[in-house]
This record gives structure tokens, sequence and C-alpha cells, in this order.
């Protein structure tokens, strides 16, 4: 590894931090409610469980699924902490690295970017490519890990290290389309029952 790919990790963990600290500001600062931090607990469970359950198969992310789901149900914001902390959290059974900021970044961002375009995903037709197509966002954003073991930083490299894992990230995308798919509704209803029962209890 030269001294140009070790420069590059540190400037981007360093980037990677400033953005995680001020969301985790903003969070701070918004006071929320006991029973949002509980929610925001349970959820993190859930999706965390998603990612166990796949840990021994390359590629199988059944939290992407989650994540997507809490930010088309609750909001961007939501969306955003709960896949950072997915990342988190999954990682201290996985094991805690740099690459653990990349994975906070590209789940964090899929979980916002949910919550953003929630009113278009309950079409099917939307949401299913969604899924896919965030599948290879988030194998791009993490793949960036991966430029300690390059031996130089040059397109060349680059290329062969996004065309190596385009089945890793086809395998991630299919399964995010088909659970979007078929357990769509199921999921939304049981996260929207437990949205009314936490955020906005019956008196």
């Amino acid at each position: 590894m030269d001294l140009m790919s070790i420069l590059t990790i540190i400037v981007a963990i360093i980037v990677l931090i400033g953005v995680i600290y001020n969301v985790f500001r903003l969070f701070e600062k918004s006071k929320p409610k006991v029973e949002y931090i509980v929610l925001l607990a349970i959820l993190v469970a859930i999706s965390v469980v998603g990612r166990l359950i796949g840990m021994s198969i390359p590629s199988i992310q059944l939290a992407s699924f989650v994540i997507i789901m809490v930010g088309i149900v609750y909001d961007g914001e939501t969306g955003f902490l709960v896949g950072i902390l997915t990342a988190i959290v999954s990682d201290l059974f996985m094991g805690l690295g740099y690459w653990t900021f990349f994975q906070m970044l590209a789940w964090g961002l899929m979980g916002y970017t949910s919550g953003l375009f929630s009113d278009k995903l309950d079409n099917i037709w939307i949401r299913v490519p969604f899924g896919f197509i965030w599948a290879f966002i988030y194998g791009f954003i993490t793949d960036f890990a991966m430029i300690p073991y390059m031996s130089a930083l040059n397109l060349e490299g680059f290329i062969a290290l996004y065309v190596a894992a385009i089945p890793l990230d086809l395998v991630h995308g299919i399964i995010n389309a088909v659970l979007l798919a078929v357990a769509y509704k199921w999921f939304k209803n049981i996260f929207e029952r437990n949205k009314v029962k936490f955020l906005n209890p019956v008196e």
C-alpha cells in the first residue's frame, strides 16, 4: 500500500467522521422523546439481525431491505440513523474497522433517500428498481474500503475493483428487489403499527 492510498483513506475517514458527528449532534439537539429512542433501538435490532442472518453468505444483506423500509415508513432522518447504527452494532459482531465508516455512510444514505422519495416508493415499479440500484451504490461506496489493498491508485485498478464486485452487488440488488416486491406490504403494516404505538400513542 503506497502513501497515496493511506492518505486517501485518512481523508475519507475524516470526512465521514465529520458528517456522522454532525448528524448525531443535530439528533441530540432535537431532544428526541424516550419513545422515539426505544423505537430506534428496536428498528436497529431488527436491521442488525437481518445482517447477521446472512453474515456467512457474501452479499446477503437483509439489513438493506429493513433500512429502506424504515426510511419509507418513518422518515429520512430515522432511516439515516438506523443505517448508521446498523453498521456500528453489526460490526461489533463481525469486526469493527475503518470499513465500518463506509458502511455507515452507505446505509445511512440508503435510509435517508428512502425517506426522501417515500411518496413515490409505494409504487412497485419505482420501489423495486430503487432497491436494486441502491445495492450497487452501496457497493460503490463500501468498495472504497478496499483502497489500502490496491497496489496503486489508478483508473485501471478502480475499474478492476468494481468489476470484481459486480456479482456480489447483483445478488444484493436481487434480494432487495425481491423483498421490496413480496414483503413490502407486510413490513409496512408492522412498522406503521409501531409508529402509531410509539410516536402517536392513543391517550
